[in-house]
């Protein structure tokens, strides 16, 4: 779906693998960018409380996925807000929270390979400031990940599915 430029909504119960398989695609994807001069990294959106899940996770299973958290628990608040592309040089993963996302501009203006939104409920409104800024990010291919598809109501999956698939 990825190489397609489509997106992709990964749904089941907690425990049963979303965070590998994401890792294992970056890992993927990160082994056939390395021709490029250049590459774009992606971006992890999640609740500020698995941040460090996101990075225990990928030391443990991709240790040679470069990851930047972007977030101020784990930056300085000056380099937090003064994020250039340069700095984002050989950063193959962004891992940021939501409320992070509203607060950085950079964060909506930079071009990214794979957006991934771990916990998608968060974007289920479609008229909240939260899904507006991540229905703008700029991406290559999206991914969603939730553990929650039942609970949603179809206006729900609707604005998920908007953003994995815009239009």
């Amino acid at each position: 779906l990825t190489q397609l430029g489509l997106g992709a909504c990964l749904a089941d119960d907690m425990g049963l693998g979303k965070t590998i398989q994401v890792l294992a695609l970056l890992t993927t994807l990160d082994r056939s960018s390395k021709k490029a001069a250049r590459k774009t990294p992606s971006l992890l959106v999640a609740p500020a409380s698995l941040l460090g899940n996101w990075a225990m996770e990928a030391e443990r299973f991709t240790p040679g996925l470069k990851i930047l958290i972007a977030h101020p628990s784990f930056l300085p608040a000056t380099e937090l807000h003064g994020m250039t592309p340069e700095r984002l040089d050989g950063v193959d993963l962004v891992v940021t929270s939501y409320a992070t996302l509203l607060r950085q501009k950079w964060i909506e203006e930079t071009p990214w390979r794979l957006v991934v939104l771990d916990e998608a409920q968060a974007i289920k409104n479609p008229n909240a400031k939260q899904t507006r800024v991540v229905k703008s990010l700029k991406a290559k291919g999206r991914i969603v990940l939730t553990g929650t598809p039942i609970e949603n109501n179809l206006h729900d999956l609707w604005s998920i599915f908007d953003f994995v698939n815009p239009g």
